[in-house]
Formats: structure tokens, sequence, C-alpha cells
């Protein structure tokens, strides 16, 4: 099946709003959103189903068939030009089995966030050969009240790689990267949340990882379940022709210090001989570089680099 490239950001683009896992309490993080869009030259379409159901499923922003509405009417919507999801938190994986990949497919356009939009990014990957964006979700830690970045760099590094024609981009993580094995590796980008992706091994729905480089992030669980996780990854063996592999901090999932995660991802994947860092800025820090999901890159360890193929 042949990469499918979306189009890239132009300044007169028309930026699709959506919430397709949890929803927002009240309506003023989304206006925010909207008027720092604007204010950068961009219309703006949203979807209708964005703040938090009031009754039972409380975590998410509206009733599957409502989520999934708004899902498909804003990518089959010819004005869109590319998709930027505003929360993460839980439900992506409620659409899957409703999701109409063939139609979806004969569309390409951009599609950026993370965390539970990892669920998205592995499914539209896996049916349509789609490459789409881990990147800010811009309703969480990406604006301040007055519009302003709340990290630069984080900023920066999305709109310059959704402005490329060909996506490229090279971060080096010297400033905070620890090489756990050393060496150089090619392979197309695959990765997010290890929760959501662990809560797809089964499904139809996750791509191969052959050939891969890898990397993971993850917030606010317990060492031990982070150990459960990356245990159930492996015992899948979805790792097995993986050529390489990148970790977060694993944002605030209280470990003692950064040697406890070396020595826990060392135990896991030291023993598939390739190149491994760790601490890059990719996840829930407000530090969140944006990276293509399908496109082929090369990792070079030695150097603490991720850049385009």
């Amino acid at each position: 099946m042949p990469l499918n490239l979306p189009k890239p950001i132009k300044n007169n683009s028309t930026i699709g709003l959506l919430c397709p896992a949890s929803g927002f309490d009240d309506y003023k993080p989304i206006e925010l959103v909207i008027k720092y869009l604007k204010s950068n030259g961009f219309k703006v379409k949203t979807g209708k189903y964005l703040l938090s159901l009031k009754k039972d499923y409380k975590y998410l922003s509206g009733t599957d068939k409502q989520r999934l509405t708004d899902f498909m009417s804003l990518w089959t919507d010819k004005d869109i030009d590319a998709i930027f999801c505003l929360r993460g938190g839980y439900g992506c994986l409620r659409l899957l089995n409703q999701i109409d990949f063939a139609k979806v497919k004969k569309t390409k356009k951009i599609l950026l966030g993370f965390s539970d939009i990892t669920v998205l990014h592995m499914a539209l990957f896996a049916k349509c050969n789609l490459v789409t964006f881990h990147g800010p979700l811009l309703g969480y830690k990406f604006i301040d009240k007055h519009l302003n970045p709340v990290n630069r760099e984080t900023h920066n590094s999305m709109w310059k790689i959704l402005r490329d024609e060909n996506f490229d981009f090279k971060y080096s993580f010297k400033n905070s990267g620890t090489v756990i094995k050393p060496g150089k590796a090619t392979g197309v980008l695959i990765g997010g949340n290890l929760t959501d992706i662990c809560s797809m091994i089964g499904s139809r729905y996750l791509p191969s990882f052959k050939d891969t480089i890898f990397f993971l992030e993850d917030c606010y669980e317990e060492p031990y379940r982070i150990d459960r996780l990356l245990t159930q990854i492996v015992d899948a063996h979805l790792l097995d022709r993986v050529k390489g592999f990148l970790f977060t901090s694993f944002y605030k999932c209280k470990f003692k210090n950064n040697k406890q995660v070396i020595n826990l991802i060392k135990d896991k994947v030291l023993q598939y001989n390739v190149p491994i860092i760790y601490n890059i800025p990719i996840g829930h820090d407000r530090k969140n570089f944006t990276v293509p999901i399908g496109k082929k890159v090369v990792l070079d360890a030695d150097n603490l680099i991720l850049k385009s193929y």
C-alpha cells in the first residue's frame, strides 16, 4: 500500500477542531484556541461535541455516535485542510469499529494530537497508510490566557513541520536525552501513548511494527503499571523486529529518579540490541515536539538525534 501524505498547512488554511475522546467542562479553552488560530491567519471550523457529557460517561465529549459524526463530518469536509484535536483523555478506542476507513482513505489531511489520539494515529496508519502527526493538543498546555505559547519550542516545532512540503524535521535531544544503547537505525516512525497502544493489542487496528523506530510516552501511572504495560507489549511480540527505541521521561509516573526508569527500560528492551535513547521531549510535558507517524526517519542514538530520512 503506497504511503499517503496529506498536504501541508498554509497561511489561509481552514482548521477543524475536534474532541474525539474526552471533552471540556466549559467553552472557555475552546474559545482561546479559536482566537489564537484566527489571530494567526487561519479559518476555523469546530465539531459540535466538544464539551463533556453531563450524565453518564462524563469522561466523553459525546456519545459514540456523536463523536463519530463529528470526526467523519470534519474529515469529509472539503473546505477543511487539517484537523487539530483539542483534548485526549479516553474515548477514541470506542470509535474504531464504527469508522468507515474506506471513506476516510479517499481524503488525505493532517490529523494532529497525542495521548488518546494515539489510537487514531495507529488505526489510520494501519488501515489507510496515512501519515498523521503526534503533537500538541491545542487545548492542553499549548497557549496561555493571553494566547502566548506555553513553550516556544513546542509551538515552533509544530508549525515548522506542518508547514513543510515534505514534513521534514530534525530534533536534537542533547539537552535532556540519555543514550541507553548507542547506534544508528532507519525505519518508519511509530508510537505514542503506551497505555493506548496496549489497549489495541489483539485488535485489527495496530500496524506492523516491523522495521520501525518506536517511541513511547505515558503519564500519571505508577511505576509497576509502566512495567506491566511494557511487559505486555514485549510478550505480545510487537517489538521483535523494531529497529530502534525512543522513550520519554514518563511524565509524573512516580519513578524515584531517572535511573529507575532507565533500569526498567534496559530490563525490557535491551534484549533487542538496537539503538535506544531515553528522556525525549515528546508527550505530556510542556515541551512536546511534533513528529510524523508513518514517515521514514533516522535515529542517531550516538548523537541523540531524530530526523527525517
